[in-house]
């Protein structure tokens, strides 16, 4: 007879799963009846992933060709922004066409390709959807045995309290990988008495020396299992594979080796295939490290711009993208740099794992190092190291990331961390970390759907308080911020407000205050500022303080700045020595229309209040 305990669900539960179903649903929902048309083009990667999954849900195969492009611009309604495609290095004396695939691991084609069989545009959304949903049910059900009733609560909070569920609404792999990991843990750490509910006040069962009594045949096909999932995105970047590490430790003593072998081997048969198959296609076996070229609208795209055959001289033109071969990686030793990354890593108010992934701190509420929990924040931060050493400047993934979203694979495994009840009312503090997290993640939750870069050409996910609390992070070289100008040495980025740049022009726009990043190879005292005839008489700056006024016999005026120390000084993307970074606010109270400026080295001028070079723009001041 079933003992009562087992079947009664405390409140807290029931509510945990009603939370965690009706916002999984709504995700659902969302991508099933989201639709692009009238959006900006597709960001980053999504391209190449949405033409990959449609070549072999339609064509049976990976390999790029015209009826791809075709197919593409017929379903999406325009060109693609950027396509990454890779081919083997062809020998001469083979003589030989190339045969070109998609730059990208084949694993998300594989598992996307059957909805966009049946929705080319939603498909695949609705895709990252289930994912997510079959991931969260999974975690909330191992957890439930570790946690007890309020799992299915803290699993609505680590989704929903965080960026991850932004990604449904991206064609992009991240969020498959994402499920995978939280997949790959829940079956890893599950156990014979996994996800069964109890009296909230009932002991909690020893799960590990439960599995004494499971076959080592049960526990061998377990992790075999979890060694699939795992693998798979370890498949994309291999710095996941040190998630392996924690998940054989999950194994349980007495059945360890075959815990251990089964593992391994669902690892092995996953890369190896997903190898075979891209080797196959005709690219190399891991998707990276073949030849490797983007191309976009100013390149122009194989056998639409021109042939295919044209491949060696346009990788001549931009450049080999493949991240084995020389040059792509670019490690970096400098200790400035690591600082600065550290601080952006973690609290970076655009791609910060502390705003935007606060619930990971959750499972150190919850924290035992029993089963090889220990060693689940050591394979994290091994692999996170691993993208800051190799990737110093884009270790967060790039244009249309909503957050970091190299980290966001290796975030369902902190959850796992929660091995016992945490002492008080574990319900409660999973509101709490969802409070603290309303702040940064407000512009997400009221706007899900929301295209990664907003119109403005920031991203859409950072919110106002983010921006005034948290470091702009300059090492970054794909961080978006308005535009950006490089002129005799110099560089000019705009931040926020009303200034840009038009024809190696810069300009403020009305009156509003405009967010300036100056970056110079020497450390700078005061700048002058040189404004256009049309600019009104009066100046405000913040990050300096104004000192002496010219006036030009054009009319223009020009005012000096003397800067406060630098932000951040470290290696630029650019170059390997040192660069210091100002921040600068300037304003012009009942300005009209855009006002060009200039900003030049009170040096070059004849300044006495600074030393070092600077000089943005030489031609006469103008709108831009």
């Amino acid at each position: 007879m079933s003992d009562p305990s087992r079947l009664r669900m405390s409140t807290t539960e029931r509510f945990g799963w009603l939370a965690l179903f009706a916002l999984l649903a709504a995700v659902l929902i969302g991508t099933a009846t989201f639709s692009r048309a009238g959006r900006p083009s597709l960001v980053g990667d999504e391209a190449t992933y949405a033409m990959q999954a449609a070549s072999l849900a339609f064509d049976f195969d990976l390999a790029y060709s015209r009826a791809d492009y075709d197919r593409f611009v017929r379903d999406w309604g325009g060109a693609p922004d950027g396509l990454i495609l890779e081919t083997r290095e062809r020998s001469e004396a083979t003589k030989t066409p190339r045969s070109l695939t998609y730059g990208k691991p084949v694993a998300y084609a594989l598992f996307a390709a059957p909805f966009v069989r049946a929705a080319p545009v939603r498909g695949p959304l609705i895709a990252n959807a289930l994912a997510l949903a079959l991931a969260a049910w999974l975690a909330a059900r191992t957890l439930r045995s570790a946690i007890g009733a309020s799992a299915p609560l803290w699993v609505a909070v680590f989704v929903f309290a965080s960026v991850s569920f932004g990604y449904a609404f991206w064609v992009h792999a991240d969020l498959f990988l994402f499920a995978a990991v939280a997949a790959g843990f829940a079956v890893a750490y599950g156990g014979p008495e996994w996800g069964q509910t109890r009296l909230r006040d009932a002991p909690m069962p020893e799960i590990y020396d439960g599995e004494e009594t499971i076959p080592a045949r049960r526990t061998f096909w377990r992790f075999f299992a979890a060694g699939l999932l795992l693998a798979i995105p370890g498949s994309f970047r291999p710095f996941y594979l040190a998630l392996l590490l924690p998940a054989a430790l999950a194994a349980p003593r007495s059945k360890r080796a075959a815990g251990v072998a089964g593992l391994v081997l669902g690892a092995l048969l996953l890369l190896g295939g997903a190898g075979a198959i891209q080797l196959s296609a005709g690219g190399t076996f891991t998707g990276y490290g073949g030849e490797r070229q983007g191309f976009y609208p100013r390149t122009g795209y194989p056998d639409v711009d021109f042939p295919a055959s044209d491949w060696d001289r346009s990788i001549k033109k931009w450049g080999n993208t493949s991240w084995t071969q020389e040059g792509a990686i670019t490690p970096s030793l400098d200790l400035k740099l690591w600082g600065w990354n550290a601080v952006y890593f973690l609290a970076g108010q655009n791609i910060g794992v502390l705003p935007y992934f606060l619930p990971l701190l959750l499972g150190l509420f919850a924290y035992s190092g029993e089963r090889g929990r220990w060693a689940i924040p050591l394979a994290v931060a091994t692999a996170a190291l691993c993208f800051l050493a190799i990737r110093p400047f884009n270790f967060y993934g790039g244009g249309g990331a909503i957050g970091n979203r190299y980290f966001l694979p290796l975030y369902p495994a902190l959850w796992f961390l929660a091995g016992r009840p945490p002492r008080g009312r574990n319900a409660m503090g999973a509101v709490l970390i969802a409070a603290a997290a309303a702040p940064f993640l407000w512009p997400l939750w009221s706007h899900p759907r929301a295209f990664p870069i907003a119109p403005d050409g920031r991203y859409a996910h950072t919110s106002a308080i983010a921006r005034e609390l948290l470091p702009y992070e300059t090492t970054q070289s794909h961080i978006p911020g308005g535009q950006d100008l490089s002129a005799h040495g110099l560089w000019l980025k705009f931040l926020d407000g009303p200034a840009g740049q038009r024809n190696g022009r810069a300009y403020l726009e009305s009156d509003g205050k405009a967010e300036i990043l100056l970056g110079s190879p020497k450390a700078l005292r005061a700048i002058l500022v040189d404004l256009a005839p049309n600019a009104p008489s009066t100046l405000e700056a913040s990050g300096g303080t104004l000192g002496e006024k010219i006036l030009r016999p054009d009319g223009g005026i020009g005012w000096f700045v003397n800067l406060e120390s630098p932000r951040a000084v470290h290696p630029m993307w650019w170059t390997d020595d040192p660069w210091s970074l100002y921040r600068l606010s300037l304003r012009l109270p009942g300005g009209k229309g855009k006002i060009g400026f200039d900003l030049e080295s009170a040096e070059e001028v004849g300044g006495e209040e600074q030393k070092g070079p600077i000089i943005i723009h030489r031609h006469q001041p103008g709108p831009g």
